[in-house]
């Protein structure tokens, strides 16, 4: 009898640890179940992320006006001013350039960032026009600085496959690729990209910003309404609304900005245009500083279209990304050539090539370059 009870007990403790272990097993499997479902959640929302992140992308890069530099070729018919030089005397100049600039190498940072801007001076599409605003801007991350470096239009330039012109040629010639090239290779500064906007554009960029606020002259004034006549003719605007009335403190609409940039005969001659266009582009800075992240985003996506550049998708929305930051930087303003560094010859300004490339380097890249 007792030994029927003790068969009893084991065969009911062999169920029990039978049901138990089924018990673990169904939960284990139930736990499983519950991590792969969230596994399969947080995987479908990582993507679904990325898709849209993409779509963002795609978005304002599908908006820009990119265009491969090796679809831009060179146009030996292009029109260029007269150097003044006689051809044996653009000779010993090419020759003296590359004596004194042959062993400089160029700075090699990724802390730093130039992007060359280029505002062509053009009345139609036709050609690639003159660059009569050449600004290189550097962004420092090393030094936090935003250095805005204007090279002037007459500057002496050899220019690749073309021979020794004004350095504003070298747009004409072969649009934003053939002018970094050409101030790379005579001025030892390395470009990453450009973007190059003409009269037509600059004019857009500076409403959508809603205008600058900058001090102009009586003569200044006078002059710059001549060139709002101009604009608004060709694009069929009525220019009354557009005119300075007079000097002092202006809030500038995008014609009177553009005009303001233009100046050539008022002051110092070209040496203040560039400085008034270094005034234009910092003041558009200073008024994009003031803007919301919504309304940056609302600008960028606005203003892509009218930039012609060679940035590729990542560089540019990593700049996107990153503008709030550069905003913020330090800004300085510099111009080639330096004051007490170039003679002029015929009608070019030829810097003291050694003398104005260690400068340069020294101000973009500092005692940080490498």
């Amino acid at each position: 009898m007792m030994r029927k009870d003790y068969e009893e007990e084991e065969r009911r403790e062999k169920k029990r640890k039978s049901s138990e272990s089924k018990s673990v097993s169904a939960e284990k499997k139930r736990k499983k179940g519950n991590w792969s479902n969230i596994l399969t959640i947080v995987l479908m929302i990582i993507f679904i992320l990325l898709v849209g992140v993409y779509a963002v992308l795609n978005h304002y890069y599908g908006k820009s006006n990119f265009v491969k530099d090796s679809e831009i070729s060179i146009n030996q018919d292009a029109e260029a001013e007269s150097t003044g030089l006689s051809d044996d005397e653009a000779e010993a100049l090419q020759s003296e350039a590359y004596e004194a600039t042959k062993d400089f190498t160029l700075p090699n940072n990724s802390n730093v960032y130039n992007i060359l801007l280029i505002g062509v001076d053009r009345r139609d599409k036709t050609w690639y026009g003159n660059s009569d605003s050449m600004i290189l801007v550097s962004i420092n991350k090393e030094t936090g600085k935003f250095i805005m470096t204007s090279f002037m239009r007459d500057l002496y330039a050899m220019i690749p496959d073309v021979g020794v012109k004004k350095l504003n040629a070298a747009c004409a010639y072969g649009g934003g690729p053939l002018l970094v090239r050409t101030i790379e290779e005579n001025y030892k500064i390395p470009i990453d990209n450009y973007a190059s906007v003409d009269f037509d554009a600059m004019i857009d960029i500076v409403d959508l910003v809603g205008g600058v606020d900058v001090e102009i002259s009586e003569e200044e004034a006078r002059v710059a309404n001549g060139y709002i006549d101009e604009m608004c003719r060709l694009r069929n605007v009525d220019s009354s609304g557009h005119h300075y009335s007079g000097s002092g403190l202006c809030h500038m609409d995008g014609y009177q900005a553009v005009a303001y940039a233009r100046i050539r005969y008022v002051g110092n001659a070209d040496y203040q245009r560039t400085e008034r266009q270094r005034i234009v582009l910092s003041k558009i800075l200073e008024k994009a500083t003031t803007l919301s992240v919504a309304e940056l985003n609302t600008m960028v996506e606005s203003i892509l279209p009218k930039v012609t550049h060679n940035l590729d998708q990542s560089t540019l929305l990593n700049l996107i990304g990153e503008l709030p930051t550069i905003l913020s930087y330090e800004r300085e303003t510099s111009r080639v050539p330096y004051d007490g560094m170039f003679t002029t010859k015929g009608e070019m300004l030829v810097p003291d090539f050694a003398a104005t490339i260690e400068k340069l380097q020294s101000d973009i890249y500092g005692t940080g370059q490498e």
